[in-house]
C-alpha cells in the first residue's frame, strides 16, 4: 500500500532585482510521482530516432525508451515497467501484430499502438482485434504529430 503524505513546505526565491520572498505550498513526497515510460519499436533507427523526439516534445513527463529489434523489445517490456508501446509493423523476425500478441500476453491493459506505413485494412482490423490501435504513417510531418497527440491520449487514459 502506497501511502500519500503531502506537507508544507517553504522555499527562498529572489527575482531577478536580487529581491527575496518567500513561498509557501504543498510538496507530495517524490516516490508517490512515476514518470511514464514508453517503448517505440523500428527497425529503421532513423524513423524510431524520429518519433522517440516527437514524443519528448509532448508536455507529459516520460522516458522514451528506443528498441529496433522487436525481440529485445519483448524483452526490455518483460523486464521494465512499460506504459505505452509503439511498434512499427513490418519488422524482421517478429513483425508488429506479433509482438503485439506478445505484449497482451504479459498484460492486456498496457496501450499498443501500431504505427506504421502498411497500409493494409487487414493489418488495422487485425491490431484492433487484438487491443491495439492503428495509425498510418503519412499525412503531415509523416503521421508524428498524430503519434504524439495519441501516446498522449493513452498516457492520460482518455478513450480514443
Amino acid at each position: 500500500m502506497v501511502t500519500n503524505y503531502a506537507f508544507m513546505c517553504t522555499s527562498h526565491q529572489r527575482d531577478s532585482a536580487g529581491a527575496g520572498t518567500f513561498t509557501r505550498g504543498v510538496a507530495e513526497q517524490e516516490a508517490d510521482w512515476k514518470r511514464a515510460t514508453v517503448l517505440v519499436v523500428d527497425d529503421e533507427p532513423r524513423i524510431a530516432s524520429l518519433a522517440g523526439t516527437y514524443l519528448k516534445r509532448l508536455e507529459t513527463e516520460m522516458t522514451v525508451v528506443v528498441e529496433t529489434d522487436s525481440q529485445d523489445a519483448l524483452a526490455r517490456f518483460e523486464a521494465a515497467d512499460v506504459d505505452c508501446v509503439v511498434s512499427d509493423y513490418e519488422m524482421p523476425v517478429m513483425d508488429g501484430l506479433e509482438l503485439l500478441a506478445a505484449v497482451r500476453d504479459g498484460d492486456p491493459t498496457t496501450p499498443f499502438i501500431l504505427f506504421t506505413a502498411c497500409d493494409d485494412e487487414g493489418v488495422a482490423r487485425t491490431a484492433r482485434e487484438c487491443g491495439g490501435a492503428y495509425l498510418p504513417k503519412r499525412g503531415q510531418a509523416g503521421g508524428f504529430d498524430r503519434l504524439a497527440e495519441r501516446v498522449e491520449s493513452a498516457l492520460s487514459g482518455r478513450a480514443e
